[in-house]
């Protein structure tokens, strides 16, 4: 074992009467652990059967205890000890809709999956379903918060804090939880986000203190962020999503070109027709969000006297029957399974929250 020196004891999990020794290594530096053994066994089915089992080989000792090497990242098995030693810290992770929540409680939300801490994994699955939409009502609403948000309110003190999606839900990065920690509910509205999102506007490097030189498309025109622009983090896409992503846009693509076929032409025969320029705007690009263009749309009218009028009104009528389609269609347009609610745990989030009020009072 490495020389005490070279190991770190981190504050408030090394008990002086614990009964076992955790190491783990995090950017190459050795945490130890020394935690309770009943405390660990109370909360996880694994760490029960380990320490219940007569084992074949001698531990090494450590501190007058048994130590175990630990095959983790000490940063997320220290998240996981202090959740299960200090609850009040699970509240933090419950923020709602925090834009970090998937990079930042990741490693704890699959280390509660590896050891089975049953409570643990519910309130953060619960966490992240409440976060991202199942439902184009609940989604709607999610916009309308965005929409709410003014990018000039935003401090502009550093390169980062510029940017009005830093209190945005972050899509690729919660693909990657999702795919990883097995939380399918999420993906339908996380990969129709990322669609929206230009792949040339990066979440890591237009925030660093030297962003990429100008960027051109394929016909020479400048991509530059503008105030209010969404990023993303593309390079957290496995190559697989990064199919499932190109296989929806095609889709969605596909069907607004549907939707701007079906409308007959206009009386009004002119290209300033409000029915025309409404359903031209549905093919105005790949990264065009048709939900957003469906549903203005939907509530848009013209005065009765207008050409326009009987036509703009089916148009209407149409779309708000479109968005409805195009949402139930997204797991197929993405190519992702079908999920049915609580598929993965067996119990409704509001018996996780019931188990956590449990948890605290430990």
């Amino acid at each position: 074992m490495t020389i005490d020196d070279e190991i770190l004891r981190p504050q408030g999990l090394y008990y002086t009467d614990g009964s076992v020794v955790l190491f783990a290594v995090h950017a190459g530096q050795t945490h130890a652990f020394k935690v309770h053994k009943s405390v660990l066994a109370s909360h996880s089915r694994v760490f029960a059967d380990m320490f219940a089992l007569p084992s074949v080989v001698e531990h090494e000792m450590y501190d007058g205890v048994d130590s175990v090497n630990m095959p983790d990242d000490a940063k997320d098995l220290g998240d996981l000890l202090r959740g299960l030693y200090y609850p009040a810290t699970i509240l933090s992770m419950l923020e709602n809709r925090n834009p970090l929540a998937a990079i930042k409680y990741r490693g704890i939300l699959i280390l509660s999956q590896k050891y089975f801490v049953r409570v643990l994994q519910k309130l953060l699955r619960a966490r992240f379903r409440a976060d991202w939409p199942s439902t184009l009502q609940d989604w709607d609403k999610l916009m309308e918060h965005y929409d709410s948000l003014s990018a000039s309110s935003v401090p502009q003190h550093d390169v980062a804090s510029k940017f009005i999606d830093n209190r945005m839900l972050e899509p690729a990065s919660a693909i990657r939880l999702a795919r990883e920690a097995n939380v399918p509910e999420i993906l339908p509205a996380a990969f129709y986000m990322l669609s929206t999102i230009s792949p040339f506007m990066d979440f890591d490097a237009l925030r660093n203190s030297n962003p990429p030189s100008l960027l051109t498309d394929s016909e020479g025109n400048v991509l530059a962020w503008q105030p209010g622009e969404r990023t993303a983090r593309w390079g957290l896409l496995s190559p697989t999503d990064m199919m499932c992503l190109m296989r929806g846009k095609h889709y969605l693509m596909e069907f607004v070109h549907k939707i701007e076929q079906e409308g007959a032409r206009c009386p009004c025969d002119s290209n300033l027709c409000v029915q025309q320029v409404y359903r031209r705007k549905l093919l105005k690009g790949p990264t065009q969000d048709p939900l957003r263009v469906l549903n203005e749309i939907s509530i848009a009218t013209t005065p009765s006297q207008y050409p326009c009028h009987d036509g703009m009104h089916r148009l209407a009528s149409r779309s708000r029957e479109a968005r409805s389609r195009l949402w139930e269609n997204l797991c197929y347009y993405f190519g992702l399974p079908d999920v049915d609610e609580d598929q993965n745990d067996g119990d409704s989030d509001d018996v996780a929250i019931v188990e956590d009020a449990e948890f605290r009072d430990e």
